[in-house]
């Protein structure tokens, strides 16, 4: 099964993370399939704006796959996959075309950080968001606080980020982690309508202002912090806090 769907709608690449039985989790396949479908899409001048988002009803990504990442014990070994993924939401943030992340259910974790990489957050009522790194012994480890403190107003980022609380979506709404969130009963057709008048501009227009906005960027010292944030996390991910967190995660679940 593709752990990423792509589909050309309406001039949009719709880029869905495929893996709804493991809570849509980032692995090691999904970050190469997210990573070839933003390059492609990217160059494809009938593409306007890519839009990520997740299958099933209940998740859009609950951030990194446990079980993938379960013999991951060292700070080098969890570097490696961490820039890996951190490379993907580099392609994402820098992008010269608008992304969206279309959150169809909860984003938490790692899923948070995949959608703070993106210009806007659409998401479906009465879903949940937070970068709850902090109860399991980790920081972002992606980029997700440097592109929350880019995108957010810094207090109520940091809010979110030292908390490490799940928040609801008026709540993700009012402190601007969300750009919008879905009314009408039918969480798909409100959401593409809002997405496709957003961005119902030409191409070039669309990328002229996207251009635009990255330039305003001293977009060295992003890299700079990113690569800065994945390395602590490193460090944090061969704690014993750490750890003992992925254990006690795998024996409720059954998954060991």
């Amino acid at each position: 099964m593709t752990s990423v769907k792509v589909e050309i709608r309406n001039e949009a690449a719709i880029l869905t993370i495929n893996r709804p039985e493991q809570r849509n989790a980032i692995n090691y396949e999904v970050m190469d399939q997210l990573m070839a479908a933003i390059d492609k899409a990217e160059s494809d001048p009938n593409v306007k704006y890519l839009v990520v988002t997740g299958s099933g009803d209940k998740v859009f990504c609950s951030g990194g796959d446990v079980r993938a990442f379960k013999e991951l014990y060292t700070e080098e070994q969890a570097y490696t996959m961490l820039r890996k993924m951190g490379d993907v939401l580099d392609r994402l943030f820098f992008c010269q075309k608008p992304t969206v992340a279309l959150l169809n259910g909860h984003a938490v974790g790692g899923g948070l950080e995949l959608a703070i990489a993106c210009d806007f957050r659409i998401a479906k009522k009465n879903i949940q968001v937070g970068f709850i790194q902090g109860s399991i012994g980790l920081t972002t480890g992606w980029g997700g606080s440097t592109y929350a403190l880019t995108r957010m107003n810094h207090g109520e980022a940091m809010k979110m980020l030292m908390s490490a609380d799940r928040y609801s979506d008026q709540e993700a709404l009012a402190n601007g982690c969300l750009t919008y969130v879905t009314t009408h009963a039918s969480f798909q057709d409100d959401a593409y309508q809002y997405i496709e008048n957003l961005l119902k501009r030409s191409p070039l227009i669309l990328s002229t202002y996207k251009s635009y906005w990255l330039t305003s960027l001293d977009q060295n010292l992003i890299r700079d912090r990113v690569e800065k944030e994945i390395r602590s996390c490193a460090i944090l991910w061969a704690t014993e806090e750490h750890h003992h967190a992925v254990a006690t995660f795998l024996n409720k679940s059954g998954r060991r």
